[in-house]
């Protein structure tokens, strides 16, 4: 006797950074938007931020025990590969276990053994590449999946497919700010400064910006700051700012990012590509201070496609300085007209309609398997 399939299963590899995971939480979103009895299912890695995440959001998550190549070598390297077969093996029962009618590979090392278990199973399953210079695994499979969905269109130089879309990065739908939340921030007083380095934090913004924010809140004592740190550097940045006399909030991580962007007059952040497309989605003026580290660099290449447009203001990691960001902080600060004309071009390169777009094209695929 056969076992009855659910009508749709969803499953969603990859994961262990913001980047890769929160556009599969947007596009998860959007499938139980149009069918709320849609099964959602996420597998990534317990050193992934996926780990804390999704049981928040409570999804089910399945943890595979697999090792990132990327710079890693001499035993390290050997014990990955060694890892890996088991890897695929945990991710076809996986697979017979959920009986998924689609998955969704989102970038990572621990999208791999997932992504190939599908194709032993014959099961249908897409790429999601935030980048502009895609990462190995989905360079790897995308010659052989039913569809990458791309959100730089210099992506596809280096994706050897002829089925690659460029819908832009889905978001999740708490970024869209509610009449409420409009009003409330409006009626706000102070210069509110967003801070983020990624989900993981960055060490250059927790040692530049609040000494950056002590030489300016004697002149300006209507600074307001919001600053994500990241677990390691939790402690350090709050010591940082407690002498400053400066209202500051600072979070290990922000779950509700959108209630923070809309309160933000301007944002201090990395160039990752979700990064930037919360920017254009909401129209906020930022300070991109690219990784120097990124595969290819393809934050700087992320960030100059802002600044060329006069979205954003770029400041490399190398030039970053207290007394560089504080002159543009307090220019910024004094040129309200030059924030609004950058939010507004942020605005013009915003892709709302991406999480839709991507769906609709899963859902064809999956009718037609």
């Amino acid at each position: 006797m056969s076992v009855a399939r659910p009508a749709k299963t969803v499953l969603f590899a990859g994961g262990g950074t913001g980047g890769h995971l929160f556009p599969g939480i947007a596009l998860a979103e959007e499938f139980k938007q149009r069918d709320p009895e849609v099964k959602i299912v996420f597998a990534g890695t317990r050193r992934g931020l996926e780990a804390r995440v999704i049981p928040e959001i409570g999804y089910p998550l399945v943890f595979l025990r697999v090792q990132g190549l990327v710079g890693v070598k001499g035993l390290k390297r050997l014990k990955a590969l060694f890892n890996f077969p088991k890897a695929v093996i945990q991710a076809l029962i996986l697979l017979v276990r959920y009986r998924p009618t689609l998955v969704v590979g989102l970038g990572g090392y621990a999208s791999a053994p997932v992504l190939l278990a599908a194709m032993v199973a014959g099961l249908p399953w897409v790429l999601q590449e935030q980048n502009a210079y895609p990462g190995l695994v989905n360079r790897l499979l995308a010659p052989f999946a039913g569809a990458v969905f791309i959100a730089f269109d210099k992506a596809r130089e280096k994706l050897k497919s002829r089925k690659v879309y460029d819908y832009g990065n889905p978001l999740r739908a708490h970024l869209q700010p509610n009449e409420a939340a409009i009003k409330e921030n409006s009626d706000s007083a102070g210069f509110n400064i967003l801070v983020v380095g990624g989900s993981q934090g960055a060490r250059v913004l927790n040692q530049v910006v609040p000494q950056a924010v002590a030489a300016l809140v004697g002149q300006y004592p209507d600074l307001q700051i919001v600053h994500q740190s990241g677990k390691q550097g939790f402690a350090e940045v709050k010591r940082a700012y407690a002498d400053s006399n400066c209202p500051v909030e600072v979070k290990e991580f922000i779950n509700d990012i959108g209630s923070c962007y809309l309160a933000a007059d301007l944002v201090i952040c990395r160039a990752g590509a979700l990064t930037l497309a919360e920017l254009a989605e909401l129209g906020k003026a930022a300070i991109l201070v690219p990784f120097p580290y990124a595969a290819h660099d393809h934050q700087l290449f992320n960030a100059r496609a802002f600044a060329e447009k006069g979205a954003a203001i770029v400041q490399v990691e190398s030039e970053f300085t207290v007394t560089g960001l504080r002159d543009e902080i307090e220019r910024l600060k004094n040129n309200p007209e030059i924030l609004k004309e950058m939010g507004q071009t942020a605005s013009e390169l915003a892709r709302p309609q991406a999480r839709a777009e991507i769906v609709k094209q899963c859902l064809e695929l999956i009718e037609e398997h």
